[in-house]
C-alpha cells in the first residue's frame, strides 16, 4: 500500500507496487507431472452508451425542411415523408453522380448511427505446459488474441510466448529465470479532440454522434468515383464522411517485445544468502498514422506518418537476505542491496504529406517530407537515463505479534544535475497483533485475528529527462532562396531550462485494522492515511516575449488524506452453499498550496482556457472553463469570495437582449472532478461446483466537462429535445438590470446557442459524473472429482460472464445515455474532460479451461 514499497523497489514504487507472480517465474518444488493446461474464451464486443434518439424532427434550424446543417432543429417529419432535393444532385456533381440528378429524398428518420456500428469479437486461445520436481521447475505458454473492436477498421492482434524455470544444484546455488516474447499488432480509425463541430484532424467520431436524424450515413455514397475523395451530405462538402474515415484513414502500432531476467542465489549460510538479479525489457514499436487524399479535414492532399520507437530497459539488482532468530522470543529479517537500472530510448520517422497516387502509402510517393508532427513536434528523439539506489530493510519480531521495519534508501538519477541528482527517503511501521498476545482472543470465537498497524513512509521523483539544460534544435534544409542555397537554421528550444530542479519528496503516514470476526465470517481492513507531495515538478507556462514558452520548476505541495475500506461477510457457509459479499469503500480529499504568488495556476491537462488545473487552496485538478456571467439580483454585480475573486457558480445568469446568456470575459472553476466517494460490492455465490459473482461500483460526485451530452442535447438529437419546438422558451436567469428574463427564444436558438457548449459557457455543459455500475457478472462450473475420474482431464470449468453490463449517472441528460467513464485523457488517474470521445464496450462470452 501506499509507499512502503519505495525502499525495495524505489521510486518507481511511489504509486504502490503489483507484485503479479507469472506461472512462467514458479518457482513451487512439489513432485508433479506435466500437466498441459488449454484455455478458450470467446466474447462479444458491443456499444455499451449510445443516446436515444428522438424521431420527431429532422436537421435544420427553426423548423426548416433541408439538408444543409449539422444541427437537428429542422423540420417536423410527417406521414407519409416530405420529400428534399438529393444533396448529390447538384450541377457541380453531375458528372460524378449522375443518377441523383433531380433525385429526391424521403425525409424522415434513420438509425444511422446505431448501424455504423457493429458487433466485435474477441477470441483468445492459451495452452500451458507445466512440471516441477523435487529440484526444478519448468514452465512454458503460448496465447493468441484476436480483439476486433464495434468500430469499423477497430482490431488488435497479440502473440505471446513465454518459458520459465528454477533450479536447485547441490552446490548452495538456485538459478532461475523467465523469456517472454510479445508481438501486438494494432490498427483502427483515428480519433481526435472536438468540441462539438468539425474536428481539426480525421477522427471517427468527430461528427458521428450528432449526425441529423434525416440522414442515412449507409445510404449516402461515401466517396467521389471521379478522385475517391469524400462527399457528405452538406453543399459545402466540409465534413468528412465516417464511411469515408474508415476506409481512408488508418492509425496503427506494431510492437515487438522481448523481457525477461535471470537470477542466481547462493545460500551462504542457512541464514544468509546472496542473490543476483538482471531484468532486460526491450520493444521495438512501429506506429503509423495515415490518410489517402481527398479528406475534408487534416491533411486533405493526403498524408503518411511513421515513427519507430525503440525502448530498452537493463535492470540489475543485487540482494543479500539476513534471517535468524535472535532467541525464542526474537526473530530478525534484513534485507539489503542495490539497484541500477538503465533506460535507453530512441525514436526516428517521418511524416510526408501531397499524396500521388491515391491508395498507396509510401513515403516515395508523397512530395514534401518533414521530420515533426502535426502540431510541430519533433519527431526524433532519443533519452539515456540512469538511476541507481541502495537500500536496506530490517524486520523485527517479537513473539509473533509484534513487529517493527525500519528500512531506508538512497536514489541518485541522471535526470537532473550532479548537485541535486541524491535524495535520501527513509520509512519506518510497527504492527500489534493482539490475538497472538493475550490468551484471552486465542480461543475466541468473536475475534479471530486482529492486527494494528502504523507505519511513515517517503519516496521521490526525478521528474523527465532533459529540462535542466539548454536544448539546441537543428533544422536543415529549411528554406532554399532564388538561386538554389539550402539554408539551414539552428534555434533555441521552446522550454526554459532549469539547472536547479530538486526531486519531489513525497511523504505518507498510514495507520489500520485489520481483523476476522465471528468464526471468520467477518473481515476487516482498515486504512487511514496522509500524503504529502513537497517540490513537485511542474510545468510552469511563460510569456511567449521571453523567449520560451514553457519552463519545468520545483512550485507547490499536493496533500491527500483519505480512508481505505475493505468489509466482508460470510453470509452462508455450509457443505453445498457457500455465500460471501466483499465491500471496498475509498475517499480522499486533496488541496494544493505552496504555489509562488507569480504562479497562480498550471495547467495539468487540457488547454489555458479549458481544462484541469492546480490552483492554490484547491482540490488538484479543479476544472476551469468559460462560463456564464452571473449577478445577484439584488446588487447587479457579480457575486466575489473575500479575495475579491468572482465566484462563477454563485448568483443567476445572466441573458442579453437576445435572450442569449452572457459568456463571461475569463475563465474560473467550474467543477471538480475528484469523486466523493467510490464504493464497490462483490457478491459471490457458490453450490458445489457452481459459482455466481457480480461486482457492483458507485462513484458518488466528481464533476466532468463533457462535450458529448452537451453537443447532442444543443444540436436538437436526443429524446430530451423531443418537444413541441413550436412553443417559445424562456431561459431561466435576469436581465443585466436584474430583473427576470422575459424574452422568448426558439427551442434552437436556446439549444444551439446556450447548451451546446459550442460558444463557449462551459458551465452549462459540466455535470456530476455520479455513476452505478454492474461491472461485471459471471456464472461457472467446475466438473467434480466423481465426474473426473472417468475422463482423461485433471480440471474443467466454464465460464459465462460479462463486463460492464449496466450503468446509469443520473445527472447527464437522461437519453444520452452518457458514460462518465468515457475520457479523453488517454490512460490517467485524473478525469474530468470530454471532447466526442469514442463510446464504452459492453462484453460478454464464455470460456472454458481444461488441464491434462
Amino acid at each position: 500500500k501506499g509507499l512502503s514499497a519505495t525502499t525495495l523497489y524505489g521510486e518507481l514504487g511511489r504509486n504502490g507496487v503489483v507484485v503479479i507472480t507469472t506461472k512462467n517465474g514458479s518457482t513451487r518444488r512439489t513432485n508433479k507431472k506435466m500437466e498441459v493446461t488449454l484455455t478458450q474464451s470467446y466474447f462479444l464486443n458491443q456499444v455499451a452508451n449510445l443516446p436515444e434518439y428522438q424521431n420527431s424532427y429532422g436537421g435544420g434550424f427553426d423548423q426548416s425542411l433541408g439538408f444543409a446543417f449539422f444541427s437537428n432543429w429542422g423540420a417536423k417529419f410527417t406521414d407519409p415523408p416530405a420529400t428534399v432535393p438529393h444533396p448529390y444532385g447538384t450541377a457541380a456533381l453531375a458528372a460524378a453522380f449522375p443518377q441523383f440528378q433531380g433525385a429526391t429524398l424521403e425525409f424522415k428518420p434513420y438509425n444511422s448511427v446505431k448501424n455504423f456500428f457493429k458487433t466485435g469479437k474477441i477470441s483468445t486461445t492459451s495452452v500451458n505446459v507445466s512440471a516441477s520436481g523435487t529440484n526444478a521447475t519448468f514452465n512454458a505458454n503460448y496465447s493468441y488474441m484476436s480483439d476486433e473492436g464495434f468500430t469499423p477498421g477497430n482490431g488488435l492482434f497479440k502473440n505471446t510466448f513465454g518459458m520459465g524455470g528454477s533450479v536447485k544444484l547441490s552446490n548452495n546455488f538456485t538459478f532461475s529465470g523467465t523469456a517472454n516474447y510479445a508481438i501486438t499488432d494494432y490498427k483502427s480509425p483515428p480519433t481526435a479532440t472536438s468540441f462539438g463541430s468539425n474536428p481539426s484532424f480525421s477522427s471517427v467520431f468527430g461528427n458521428l454522434l450528432y449526425t441529423p436524424r434525416a440522414v442515412s450515413i449507409q445510404d449516402l455514397p461515401y466517396e467521389n468515383p471521379l478522385d475517391k475523395s469524400s462527399i457528405y451530405y452538406r453543399p459545402s462538402n466540409d465534413i468528412q464522411h465516417p464511411i469515408w474515415t474508415v476506409k481512408n484513414s488508418f492509425t496503427g502500432q506494431k510492437v515487438n517485445r522481448i523481457f525477461g531476467n535471470l537470477a542466481a542465489r547462493y545460500d551462504i549460510l542457512k541464514s544468509l544468502n546472496l542473490t543476483y538479479r538482471v531484468g532486460f525489457d526491450n520493444y521495438s514499436d512501429f506506429n503509423f498514422y495515415s490518410q489517402n487524399k481527398g479528406g475534408r479535414v487534416g491533411d486533405v492532399l493526403g498524408m503518411h506518418r511513421t515513427v519507430n520507437g525503440r525502448n530498452t530497459i537493463w535492470d540489475h539488482s543485487i540482494l543479500l537476505n539476513y534471517s535468524t532468530d535472535l532467541s525464542s522470543s526474537w526473530r530478525l529479517n534484513v534485507d539489503a542491496g542495490a539497484n541500477s537500472q538503465e533506460r535507453i530510448y530512441s525514436q526516428d520517422g517521418q511524416k510526408s504529406s501531397q499524396q500521388l497516387v491515391y491508395g498507396l502509402f509510401d513515403h516515395d510517393n508523397f512530395i514534401v517530407h518533414e521530420n515533426v508532427t502535426e502540431d510541430g513536434s519533433g519527431i526524433d528523439f532519443k533519452s539515456r537515463t540512469q538511476s541507481i539506489g541502495v537500500f536496506a530493510q530490517a524486520l523485527l519480531g517479537y513473539k509473533e505479534f509484534v513487529y517493527l521495519t525500519l528500512g531506508g534508501r538512497n536514489s541518485w538519477s541522471s535526470n537532473l544535475e550532479k548537485a541535486n541528482r541524491s535524495i535520501f527517503y527513509p520509512s519506518a511501521s510497527v504492527s500489534f497483533i493482539p490475538t497472538s498476545a493475550f490468551e484471552s482472543f486465542k480461543n475466541s470465537r468473536m475475534v479471530n485475528y486482529l492486527k494494528i498497524r502504523a507505519g511513515y513512509s517517503t519516496s521521490a521523483n526525478f521528474g523527465f529527462p532533459y529540462t535542466t539544460r539548454p536544448v539546441l534544435n537543428i533544422s536543415t534544409n529549411v528554406f532554399v532562396d532564388r538561386v538554389g542555397t539550402v539554408l539551414n537554421a539552428n534555434s533555441i528550444s521552446n522550454r526554459l531550462a532549469n539547472p536547479n530542479l530538486k526531486p519531489e519528496l513525497l511523504s505518507e503516514i498510514e495507520v489500520g485494522v485489520e481483523g476476522k470476526f465471528i468464526n471468520n465470517r467477518v473481515n476487516l481492513d482498515l486504512t487511514l492515511y496522509r500524503r504529502v507531495s513537497d517540490d513537485q515538478i511542474l510545468d510552469r507556462q511563460l510569456d511567449p516575449s521571453t523567449g520560451f514558452t514553457v519552463t519545468s520548476v520545483n512550485a507547490g505541495s499536493v496533500r491527500n488524506m483519505g480512508i481505505e475500506l475493505g468489509l466482508g461477510y460470510n453470509v452462508i457457509r455450509s457443505r453445498d452453499w457457500n455465500w460471501q459479499l466483499d465491500a471496498n469503500f475509498t475517499l480522499n480529499r486533496n488541496k494544493v498550496s505552496g504555489l509562488p504568488d507569480d504562479i497562480k495556476q498550471i495547467v495539468i491537462d487540457g488547454f489555458s482556457n479549458e481544462g484541469l488545473f492546480a490552483m492554490n487552496d484547491q482540490p488538484l485538478g479543479v476544472i476551469q472553463g468559460s462560463y456564464t456571467s452571473k449577478i445577484d439580483p439584488k446588487t447587479g454585480q457579480a457575486i466575489k469570495d473575500a479575495k475579491g475573486n468572482v465566484l462563477p457558480l454563485a448568483g443567476v445568469r445572466v441573458v442579453n437582449a437576445s435572450g442569449d446568456y452572457v459568456t463571461s470575459n475569463a475563465i474560473g472553476i467550474i467543477g471538480d472532478p475528484n469523486p466523493d466517494f467510490k464504493l464497490t460490492g462483490i457478491s459471490t455465490l457458490g453450490f458445489k461446483g457452481f459459482s455466481f459473482r457480480m461486482q457492483w461500483d458507485y462513484t458518488h460526485g466528481g464533476d466532468m466537462l463533457a462535450y458529448t451530452p452537451g453537443t447532442l442535447v444543443g444540436r436538437g438529437l436526443t429524446k430530451d429535445t423531443d418537444f413541441d419546438r413550436l412553443l417559445p422558451i424562456i431561459l431561466p436567469g435576469v436581465k443585466a438590470d436584474g430583473t427576470p428574463n422575459d424574452v422568448q427564444i426558439s427551442a434552437s436558438q436556446a439549444g444551439f446557442n446556450n447548451y451546446s457548449g459550442f460558444f463557449g459557457m462551459a458551465d452549462l455543459i459540466t455535470y456530476d459524473a455520479t455513476v452505478i455500475r454492474l461491472r461485471e457478472a459471471s456464472f461457472s462450473y467446475s466438473l467434480p472429482a466423481s465426474v473426473l475420474s472417468k475422463l482423461p482431464f485433471g480440471s474443467v470449468s466454464l465460464t459465462i460472464s460479462g463486463q460492464n453490463l449496466w450503468y446509469n449517472a443520473p445527472n447527464f441528460p437522461k437519453y444520452v445515455n452518457f458514460d462518465p467513464e468515457t475520457s479523453s485523457l488517454g490512460v490517467s488517474n485524473v478525469r474530468g474532460l470530454e471532447y466526442l470521445s469514442g463510446p464504452t464496450s459492453r462484453r460478454f462470452g464464455a470460456s472454458i479451461r481444461v488441464t491434462f
